[in-house]
């Protein structure tokens, strides 16, 4: 708060001083406040277990250390931002993506069978010489020849391969890189002709090709998952499935960060700006480190977005600076406390989560974590009519699912009742 005095000029040439008393918006005194474990804790809501405390205590510092300077600099802000990383890191489970796929995998919020991102398909296709290089090490292990008599015959990756693409088999590529366990599938009987006793040619089973149980392929799978495809609107920025730079630029650290041009964006940022006491220095996060061998996939400089402290930049670049949705980014979105635009903001394609994360950040606003409610108590209680106002909608929106809120409503609605009612008395009088 403060007085600001203005000169006036006059055509006739006197002058007039005005005094304008200017009042700033009131500060929440909670904003500044540390997140705490237990915040965490309340917004997971379920028992928490070693390893996610593990991960908690190993970003948590970071994330207090650049909270002012990075977007979490209030109530509401810190409470989004958790609610979205307590998703994108599985409850603070992993600080990157899985790399473990089932066939049949579903989503556990809905229960609902998952399709494979990217270019993955739900029916059969005619396997390609790109999954014959790209699974090339794995064929004996998802393939099985055999005789007209069910024997099976060994055969090498190599000359699986070749009867593959050379019988034009089809499959269900997902079937492939996942994990499947769905039991042996005939996919092709190969016959050829045979000369009878009499003379006659008659048509037999050379051999059969059957799809065999196996395991997930990691490296293989995510790099088919995020390569990019005809209509691909990702914006990923990788090569293509034999680049391996879908496994390379997987989802690491607490946002997850995907793709090659993401992790050239946060390299770019991160270069740009301070993060206190990082004594690091510039780092280029999509560089691979050229050991001579093109599958050894396993050093780069991406790998270290999983680390604590790249874990937590990372995810305050994309917080502040990252997607737009409807032309604004993820903190600006909490800041209006707009959960559905945060969490589109965040992950535009993750539909079918919006309750999910919607659920974090109820858990996130109550009164035992980040208390939303007191906030907005404090900032009525002192703040501008402005700030009043916001406050009050804050209350009027939640009243049907927060006692606490209901509460502050019915007494601001009781003390505005009271303020009317003196004033028609004076009337009155």
């Amino acid at each position: 708060m403060g007085i600001n005095t203005f000169k006036i000029a006059f055509e006739d040439g006197t002058t007039k001083s005005i005094s304008i008393e200017i009042v700033d918006d009131h500060v929440c005194k909670y904003c500044a406040d540390e997140i705490t474990l237990d915040q965490i804790k309340k917004t997971i809501e379920e028992t928490v277990g070693s390893n996610q405390i593990t991960n908690i205590n190993k970003v948590l510092p970071f994330i207090n250390k650049y909270r002012k300077d990075f977007g979490l600099d209030t109530c509401l802000k810190k409470a989004h931002f958790l609610a979205q990383v307590t998703h994108e890191s599985d409850k603070f489970n992993s600080l990157q993506e899985y790399e473990r796929w089932n066939y049949r995998r579903k989503n556990k919020a809905t229960g609902k069978l998952v399709s494979l991102p990217g270019v993955f398909n739900n029916t059969a296709i005619e396997f390609d010489e790109t999954m014959g290089k790209s699974l090339k090490e794995h064929l004996t292990k998802i393939f099985a020849i055999k005789d007209d008599k069910d024997k099976v015959l060994t055969k090498t990756n190599d000359e699986i391969k070749k009867l593959l693409l050379d019988n034009k088999v089809k499959v269900v590529d997902k079937k492939l890189y996942t994990n499947y366990q769905q039991g042996e599938e005939l996919l092709k009987e190969v016959k050829e002709k045979k000369k009878k006793e009499d003379g006659t040619e008659t048509e037999v089973i050379k051999f059969k090709i059957y799809l065999k149980n196996h395991s997930h392929f990691p490296i293989p799978l995510l790099s088919r998952m995020y390569a990019p495809y005809t209509g691909d609107i990702r914006r990923l920025g990788n090569g293509d499935e034999l680049s391996r730079d879908g496994w390379k630029y997987k989802g690491r650290g607490l946002k997850q960060l995907t793709g090659v041009a993401n992790y050239e964006d946060f390299t770019k940022y991160r270069n740009s700006v301070t993060f206190p006491d990082d004594t690091s220095g510039k780092i280029d996060f999509a560089k691979n480190e050229d050991t001579g061998n093109p599958q050894d996939v396993k050093k780069g400089n991406y790998v270290k977005v999983a680390e604590p402290i790249y874990a937590v930049q990372s995810a305050l670049w994309f917080w502040n600076g990252g997607t737009q949705y409807s032309s604004k980014y993820a903190v600006e979105h909490a800041e209006n406390d707009d959960i559905n635009s945060v969490s589109k903001a965040v992950n535009s394609r993750d539909t079918d989560n919006l309750t999910t994360r919607e659920g974090y950040y109820n858990n996130a606003r109550k009164k035992d974590a980040i208390d939303i409610v007191r906030h907005h108590t404090d900032i009525y209680d002192n703040g501008t009519d402005k700030q009043k106002k916001t406050s009050k909608a804050y209350f009027e929106k939640w009243k049907d699912k927060d006692d606490e809120a209901k509460n502050k409503l019915e007494e601001i609605n009781e003390a505005d009742k009271a303020e009317t009612d003196k004033k028609d008395d004076t009337k009155t009088n």
